[in-house]
């Protein structure tokens, strides 16, 4: 393969974390995965993000977050904008993949990485492709991927990069040879002896049970821990290997010899409906047989009859048991999986069944390991527990008086704006319009006074209807809800101007004072004065060429919630919270004087903004975290449904597809040890397996680097296309890039030592690149000391002169026939192509083409419509 192809792992290499790897072809960076765990490594998404500009597509495998959990991170916090490609299921699921992630962590910790809009926004933009679709990359790389079906979870892809007439890179990991119920097995036909092939040693040294010994396994311990009334918690993924169980526990339920009808079976994650509903409309991404049941009966396995779909805890307790329960996460670090076993493992008659595994430090690995070599006798776990809890007594008060000075704050901040608008509005103002404006003014003032007195007089009511309740503790007030109050907040006094002496009532505006205090003074000396004296002046009516003028806010709902009716089934200022005296200032629009309005939201801004909080949708809570010891009396199996093939068959694929170079990447140290050591009977090429961090080369051509050409050079070439290349022959010197500092490096004349100057690419301009580095520094700096050297253009007489090379290998035959068709017979004898009795035309010992003839008109030609067929450079 005549392209430079180096790999960089920057996570998941000779360990079991998830999987990122960055692959360079030539120019072109591929992003093979981006997953994320329950670790949330930030150092690892810095390595990513540094490489971001450079990256030109993202290839996602799988849709779990061990593949793609990263990428709502990385499109919406770091910036990445290239194309993502993956097939549509594994966009669709991997949505539910990160919401169920999301959900589960956001339910018991205060999770900050990632939101569900940038879930959203992050899988809007993947490129939902069909298996076997040939999809060109932007740009004149000539890079084309396919992705081809992988097994394991629905719409799995294994990815076929490729270069036009070049061998061809092959991605495959976590592979499933074998077909399932509801999927088929991964294919191997159309790969044949790759240049590249990168896979993964997860399970180079395991060996799966039969499928028949797997699935009796699984019914006999569930119908066992039913039989003695316990409860069974499967624990699975969110979207992937659960369809293929549900499918085998819906049929097991349907058939009436199996004993499991009378028990329930749940299925239990955030986004369970929406998992099935997927399910449902993807039949053409299953196994065949699912397909051709589709297509003769409309038979959809995935509309259960048996399963009971949950969302939370709630739902799944009113549940009777015994119960079988499908939950997720099948790490158990987070989820309702680690939340029920919490619950239920100190019962003898509950079992806990593992189906895959995860991360060597999480709940789920510690629980087979137990299965593994579980003995009769108690089981103990030290394990960190997060909980989130209602905010209660002094705590709940402290949030509310916050909350109430953020409202208080916010309320004052919108006055201030809107103040400055209707200040700007003003300056702008028609002078012809400017009388009738004023009677707009008025009029809006007037009302919105009018309903700040009335807000204020029914706070006053509604507070004092409540003073004789002698059951509120001193100190505190109470709101809508019943729930004590602190009244610190409320001590000031939001009309210190116009307060009234008395304690049980509050006093209104004066009218006429008010106005009088707003007047605002003017250079021109104004004749006409209007001094309000009733709550209501008629609002003129303006026309235009057309009629009547429309206002708009007058048609528009104002973005507000309508008042909360008071437990007596009343709605008032003081049981609405800020909604009453909102949408009454809202409605004036501040068309009116400014101040008034200020001074009616603060009004009634301290009783309304303490109710408010009463009215919150989610009650307030805080967040525990504690170490805790488990006694686990429960029984843990662990039975694989994992859906991977298995050591010896990834043993047998790759002595069928026999790659030229191969790269293993996650495994623990010792399984990709025992694959690199298979894979030098059948890879006759390099094998690498990378460490985290580590950049392997696998270009076969030695003499191949990257270099520069000034536009003067560019300028001044003749290129020669030979079939799909085109050639120029180039004299040239090396330079060194100008630095930021305008200081260049020393010039190199002489071509010949290009390829000395490229392998010190690894350098940095003060010296070597140290071997203790980070990675991600080495990487860095290789790529920018490749951009600091170019090739420019050497002076017309320093240009050496050189012998004409003549390019393409033409078949004599076909030069035969190309000469007829030119009017000149030609024929062979003794295996020489002899032209016109003129010239003739041979092959010498070396292979090339010997022409000879008399020197004639003719003769010359013959030899132009010869030399045509060669790109001489």
């Amino acid at each position: 393969m005549t392209s430079i192809v180096k790999l960089e792992a920057l996570s998941g290499a000779k360990d079991d974390g998830p999987l990122c790897y960055l692959l360079q072809v030539d120019d072109v960076y591929l992003l093979l995965d981006c997953g994320w765990d329950e670790n949330f490594d930030l150092l690892y998404i810095e390595a990513v993000k540094k490489r971001v500009p450079y990256i030109s597509a993202v290839l996602l495998s799988y849709a779990d977050t061990s593949h793609a959990g990263a990428l709502p991170y990385l499109v919406t916090k770091c910036g990445l904008t290239c194309p993502i490609y993956a097939t549509g299921p594994t966009c669709k699921m991997g949505v539910m993949y990160a919401y169920d992630w999301l959900q589960s962590h956001k339910a018991v910790e205060d999770f900050s990485l990632f939101t569900f809009d940038d879930v959203d926004a992050s899988f809007e933009r993947v490129q939902q492709l069909k298996y076997n679709q040939t999809v060109s990359l932007k740009g004149d790389s000539g890079l084309q991927i396919v992705p081809l079906p992988a097994g394991h979870i629905i719409g799995g892809a294994i990815w076929r990069i490729s270069k036009a007439g070049d061998d061809e890179i092959v991605y495959a990991v976590d592979y499933n040879h074998k077909k399932e119920r509801h999927l088929n097995g991964c294919l191997f036909d159309a790969i044949q002896r790759p240049h590249l092939l990168i896979t993964d040693a997860f399970n180079a040294q395991y060996k799966q049970p039969g499928r028949k010994q797997r699935d009796e396994q699984l019914v006999t311990k569930m119908l066992r821990t039913l039989q003695k009334g316990g409860d069974c918690l499967v624990v699975i993924d969110t979207a992937g290997r659960v369809l293929e169980i549900a499918h085998l526990l819906d049929q097991l339920w349907s058939n009436k010899d199996a004993g499991l009808g009378a028990y329930n079976l749940v299925m239990l994650s955030h986004v369970a409906s929406s998992v099935v509903r997927f399910a449902k409309s993807q039949i053409e991404w299953m196994s065949d047989k699912v397909m051709r049941s589709f297509e003769q009966g409309r038979f959809n396995p995935f509309q259960f009859d048996h399963v009971q779909l949950c969302h939370s805890h709630a739902e799944v307790d009113r549940i009777r048991s015994p119960k079988v329960v499908l939950c997720s996460d099948i790490s158990m670090e987070c989820g309702f999986s680690r939340d029920l076993f919490l619950e239920w493992c100190s019962d003898t008659k509950n079992t806990i069944i593992l189906t895959g595994r995860s991360g060597e430090r999480t709940l789920g690995s510690k629980l087979i390991r137990m299965a593994q070599g579980q003995q009769r006798g108690k089981s103990s776990l030290v394990l960190e527990i997060k909980r989130r809890i209602r905010l209660e007594g002094a705590e709940l008060e402290e949030h509310r008086a916050r909350r109430l000075h953020e409202h208080q704050e916010e309320a004052r901040k919108k006055m201030e704006a809107n103040r400055r608008r209707s200040g700007l509005a003003g300056a702008k103002a028609d002078a012809s319009d400017s009388e009738s404006d004023d009677d707009d003014v008025i009029a809006s003032a007037v009302a919105a006074v009018q309903k700040a007195t009335d807000a204020v007089t029914a706070a006053a009511a509604a507070a004092g209807a409540a003073a004789p309740i002698a059951s509120t503790p001193r100190g505190s007030s109470t709101g809508g809800g019943g729930v004590p109050i602190p009244t610190t907040p409320l001590e000031a006094k939001p009309f210190p101007a116009h307060e009234s002496h008395s304690s049980t009532a509050v006093s209104a505006y004066d009218i006429i004072q008010k106005w009088e205090h707003t007047q605002k003074a003017s250079f021109f000396k104004q004749n006409k004065k209007s001094f309000p004296m009733f709550g209501y002046v008629e609002e003129k009516v303006k026309w235009d060429d057309y009629g009547e003028v429309i206002r708009p806010e007058d048609y528009m709902m104002d973005a507000v919630a309508p008042p909360v009716v008071a437990s007596n089934g009343q709605s008032g200022v003081a049981n609405g919270g800020l909604n009453g005296v909102s949408a009454m200032l809202a409605e004036a629009k501040i068309k009116a004087d400014p101040d008034l309005a200020a001074e009616a939201a603060a009004a009634a801004g301290a009783a309304d903004s303490v109710d408010s909080l009463l009215a919150e949708e989610e009650w307030p809570t805080k967040c525990l975290k504690y170490i805790t010891k488990l006694e686990v009396m429960c029984r843990v199996e662990f039975i694989d449904f994992e859906g991977r093939s298995d050591g010896e068959s990834i043993k047998k694929i790759l002595s069928q597809i026999r790659p030229k170079q191969l790269i293993i990447v996650h495994g623990d140290k010792a399984a990709t040890q025992h694959l690199a050591d298979f894979a030098k009977t059948v890879v006759q090429g390099s094998i690498f397996t990378p460490k985290l961090g580590e950049i392997v080369d696998a270009t076969v051509e030695s003499r191949i680097f990257q270099v520069a050409l000034s536009d003067a050079l560019l300028s001044s070439l003749s290129f020669q296309k030979v079939k799909d290349a085109e050639l120029v022959w180039l004299d040239a010197k090396l330079l060194k890039r100008v630095a930021e500092d305008g200081t260049r490096d020393e010039e190199e004349d002489e071509p010949e030592e290009e390829p000395e100057e490229m392998e010190a690419d690894e350098q940095s301009p003060g010296g070597p690149v140290d071997e203790m580095a980070p990675p991600a520094h080495k990487r860095m700096r290789s790529k920018r000391a490749a951009d600091r050297f170019l090739l420019d253009a050497l002076e017309m007489g320093a240009i050496p002169p050189h012998q004409a090379v003549f390019v393409n290998e033409p078949k004599l035959s076909d030069m035969r026939q190309m000469l007829q068709a030119a009017g000149h017979p030609a024929e062979f004898s003794a295996g020489v192509l002899h032209i016109s009795g003129v010239a003739s035309i041979k092959r010498n010992d070396a292979g090339r083409f010997h022409v000879e003839g008399c020197a004639s008109e003719k003769y010359f030609q013959i030899r132009d419509l010869i030399y045509k067929q060669f790109a001489i450079v």
